[in-house]
């Protein structure tokens, strides 16, 4: 009976013990959850105002990923990011003496190295290549709270950012094709098959083409002296056809010896916007088979 009796308090006291443990861990864990509210101790006041000093100094205006706050667990970041378009900002900070640290887990090699551990990490990301790029984001120690976020901000011209907006029609070159246009017309080159569009990095143009066509011509023009425009077009059975070198206004023009599919790529030396347009001149006027056999000689 005594030994039952010292056997019974040993049990109860245990379960009393684990009890007492228990409700410790549990009240622990509901002041980290609250603690993890504040906004200035899980980081969305200082994201806020990250967003405001980007929006103010870069122009920054689209958020692709909305403020969210983490705790015990690492947050992963996927974005699409598209080449030559615009760069982010991916943000993880937090108001606690924790120390955020960002791996990158894509396939295409970064162009900048990420920043080092600590409370604010800000990483702008522009992208060389078209593909998915993953960040892991997390936090030692890891029951301390941070947030995350991602913005979007145009590139600068040192990023190979475009130097004007896709208004400008005087920057973008449009003013420049028109008069181009303007000049055929008056040679005789009456019928406009494209008017002029702005366009900004690698385009590519069909032309479908019957037998004995009029002569298709290609104008393209950049406002900017050193943007080099290159073309390479190709005929219905992919060879290479004649073109002029990169200039920052080209004019690319072939009478098609036959039917089929012409495909022109146009291909700018920088991120900056141009302009393009199509005119058809009569194959055998002045401006047509004429002028081809001028410039061969």
């Amino acid at each position: 009976m005594i030994w039952l009796l010292v056997g019974a308090l040993v049990f109860f006291g245990s379960c009393g013990g684990l009890l007492a443990i228990g409700y410790h861990a549990s009240q622990k864990e509901e002041a980290e959850k609250v603690r993890a509210q504040d906004p200035k101790l899980n980081g969305q006041a200082a994201v806020l105002a990250r967003f405001a000093q980007l929006r103010e100094k870069q122009g920054c205006n689209r958020i692709l990923v909305q403020p969210s706050t983490h705790l015990k667990e690492p947050r992963t970041i996927a974005l699409d990011m598209v080449k030559n378009d615009h760069c982010v900002h991916v943000l993880a900070l937090t108001g606690t003496s924790a120390a955020l640290s960002m791996k990158y887990n894509g396939k295409v090699a970064l162009t900048q190295p990420l920043p080092p551990s600590g409370a604010s990490l800000d990483y702008r990301l522009c992208a060389s290549e078209t593909a998915p790029h993953s960040f892991e984001i997390e936090a030692v120690p890891a029951a301390e709270p941070f947030t995350t976020a991602v913005i979007e901000c145009p590139r600068t011209p040192a990023e190979g950012g475009a130097r004007s907006g896709p208004d400008d029609n005087r920057k973008t070159g449009k003013e420049r094709v028109q008069g181009m246009v303007g000049d055929l017309v008056k040679a005789g080159c009456t019928h406009v098959v494209s008017e002029p569009k702005i366009a900004r990095g690698e385009q590519t143009i069909t032309v479908t083409s019957p037998s004995n066509p009029p002569c298709y011509n290609l104008l393209a023009a950049s406002f900017f002296s050193d943007v080099k425009i290159g073309a390479v077009l190709r005929d219905p059975q992919g060879k290479s056809m004649p073109v002029p070198d990169p200039d920052s206004k080209i004019r690319v023009a072939f009478c098609a010896p036959k039917a089929g599919e012409y495909k022109l790529t146009l291909s700018p030396s920088t991120g900056d916007y141009f302009a393009y347009a199509g005119v058809d001149c009569n194959r055998f006027g002045p401006e047509g088979l004429k002028r081809l056999k001028r410039l061969g000689k």
